[in-house]
């Protein structure tokens, strides 16, 4: 449920906003080529309201806010931005969430953006690989727009993680259509929820014993909001993927592959459940829920599971987090377990050889949640984020004895010893017999030892009185 402020539109509010946005949807069609676009200042000074000076320079305010957006008659859309650093620091945008459905079944997709004028602290943009539709009625709601960070003046993540665009709210919903014949714009704020705090990264499940090391990687992000959830129900994630391969060999040296960062969607739902077994001899099985809050990613990822009993071996797998994963996660409340990626690792004498998948760029587009019996579905402000090329656990294959392989083996000690011992039988039991008859006999003097000592006593006793 998308909380949005409505107003009542009186005929008159109409026009004013027909006269107010009449400029920013009546763009004329131009070729699609950079040089045939118009000036940014020049369509915004084609609404006689705008006034440049509430737009001023401010050198130390890097943010990026749109102050609207267009459609052309070619079915491209167009974003105005005050860019308050201006040429001082001449940032470009890279990317932003729009939707073009709205309250239930709003829907944000990340889109490119490329610069296409500016002038001072105004930017012109246009959104790439977007067409508008051909709906008399059309709504862009906008949860935020990006642009890369930027060392010089942004904080980098912990943990080992890397903020790849810094974002900005814009929290507006566009509207567009027609009136008596005539175009016009409506906007009305829309509610979002902010990311506060954010991890990402992955575990490594080994498929078990095989001639090479496979594995699946499930990729995750672990988070918390400045607004409360007691139950998240759904959300949407963007990330980015890419092939990547590695190889060594003595003589050659190292060398890397990537392949092309493809645009990724994972659409999550709370019941949606996973379960992974390698297909290798002793492989783990994992299952976990999409949606899962820290608790219970942990609990999941610190365990030790049999995964074979014979006659002589149980053979368990140990997975545990590392202690700077669970630093890492302690703080968060919720886990996104978005994608699985495959991974292996082999070689021979003086080379080795791996391929794998790097997924980064995460950002979190929507979340579904209830909170005091209130159902919510609203945009996220979120940066795009990337975690280490390394895993947060650590998987080991354990055999061990079991008790009746114990009897087994012992068993198997004392036939071997009788067999080898079989020649020197007759005198080992003839020693054994002697050794019995020794033991008896002492056994048998202790015993009657008091006894004896009686009967002398009693002797003695008899010859003084006789």
């Amino acid at each position: 449920m998308v909380k949005r402020k409505t107003n009542s539109f009186l005929l008159a509010a109409l026009v004013f906003l027909l006269a107010f946005c009449t400029v920013f949807t009546a763009v004329q069609s131009i070729a699609y080529a950079e040089s045939g676009y118009s000036g940014v200042l020049d369509d915004l000074q084609k609404d006689d309201s705008f006034d440049e000076s509430h737009y001023p320079a401010i050198a130390d305010d890097y943010s990026l806010k749109i102050i609207q957006i267009a459609e052309s008659t070619d079915g491209e859309l167009f974003l105005y931005v005050y860019q308050p650093s201006g040429q001082a620091k001449n940032l470009i945008a890279s990317s932003i969430n729009i939707s073009t459905t709205i309250n239930d079944e709003i829907s944000y997709r990340n889109y490119k953006v490329r610069l296409l004028n500016s002038s001072g602290v105004f930017y012109k943009y246009i959104v790439q690989d977007f067409t508008v539709l051909s709906e008399p009625t059309r709504y862009y709601a906008i949860s935020s727009i990006y642009r890369p960070f930027d060392e010089s003046i942004d904080e980098q993540a912990d943990d080992g993680n890397t903020i790849t665009e810094v974002n900005y709210p814009v929290n507006k919903q566009y509207c567009f259509s027609e009136i008596n014949g005539k175009p016009y714009c409506n906007v009305v704020d829309i509610e979002t929820i902010t990311i506060t705090d954010k991890f990402v990264g992955f575990v490594r499940y080994k498929d078990g014993f095989k001639l090479y090391v496979g594995a699946c990687d499930s990729h995750f992000v672990a988070f918390n909001t400045d607004k409360p959830i007691d139950k998240l129900l759904e959300a949407d994630v963007y990330y980015t993927k890419q092939d990547y391969s590695y190889s060594f060999a003595v003589g050659a040296g190292e060398h890397e592959t990537f392949g092309e960062k493809s645009d990724e969607y994972a659409y999550l739902k709370y019941t949606d459940k996973v379960e992974h077994t390698g297909d290798g001899l002793f492989a783990g099985t994992y299952k976990w829920d999409r949606i899962e809050t820290v608790e219970q990613f942990i609990a999941e990822n610190d365990l030790t599971q049999n995964v074979y009993s014979g006659a002589v071996i149980d053979v368990n797998v140990a997975n545990k987090i590392t202690d700077e994963g669970k630093a890492a996660l302690q703080s968060k409340k919720w886990v996104l377990r978005f994608a699985e990626t495959s991974y292996s690792l082999g070689g021979g004498y003086g080379s080795t050889y791996s391929f794998s998948t790097l997924v980064g760029d995460v950002t979190i587009l929507r979340l579904k949640f209830e909170t005091d019996g209130v159902t919510y579905n609203l945009g996220v402000i979120d940066n795009k984020q990337s975690g280490s090329d390394k895993p947060i656990n650590e998987e080991e294959i354990k055999p061990e004895i079991n008790n009746r392989g114990i009897w087994i083996i012992i068993a198997i000690i004392l036939i071997v010893a009788l067999i080898l011992l079989a020649p020197l039988l007759p005198t080992i039991i003839s020693f054994l017999l002697k050794a019995i008859v020794w033991i008896f006999k002492g056994l048998w003097w202790l015993i009657s030892a008091p006894f004896r000592l009686i009967k002398t006593i009693i002797e003695k006793i008899k010859e003084k009185r006789g």
